[in-house]
């Protein structure tokens, strides 16, 4: 093998190795913080599967039906968000649980209502720090939201 075909491989074995864990980990996140961006990321992109995946595993548990509804309900209100800041703070009791904070950007949701779109844009800030806070929780080494579907 030449060097350069010795560079190549290696390089591909190395890419391999770092994207690996991540991929067989599911959509879960490498923190808290990463937890809910992949949640905030399938909810802009209504990715339903990617949300399902995003959340902590038993609370995927639906039935078929319960499924389909709340991926209608998913799919009824798109989202942008700009300029997303977070905070983590974690349990002091329990170290595999945190909470996450979203303390900057605007949100907009769009929502069909009687075939008319209706638009608006909030600031986070301004959100009670109940609507802006997501649990999250580390399951075998990955964080998930810990949000029912």
């Amino acid at each position: 093998m030449t060097g350069s075909g010795f560079k190549k491989l290696f390089t591909l074995v190395l890419a391999v190795a770092i994207v690996a864990p991540t991929l067989l980990a599911g959509c879960g996140g490498s923190s808290p913080e990463g937890a809910v961006k992949n949640y905030m990321k399938a909810w802009q992109e209504l990715d339903w599967e990617a949300l399902k995946a995003s959340v902590v595993p038993q609370r995927r548990e639906l039935t078929k039906d319960q499924d389909e509804l709340a991926k209608i309900q998913f799919e009824q209100a798109k989202v942008i968000i700009e300029g997303l800041k977070m905070q983590t703070v974690y349990s002091e009791e329990d170290e595999k649980k945190a909470a996450v904070v979203m303390t900057e950007g605007n949100i907009t949701y769009t929502v069909n209502i009687l075939g008319e779109e209706k638009t608006e844009t909030k600031d986070i800030s301004k959100l009670s720090k109940e609507e802006r806070t997501y649990a999250t929780v580390e399951v075998d080494g990955v964080w998930y939201v810990d949000k029912d579907l």
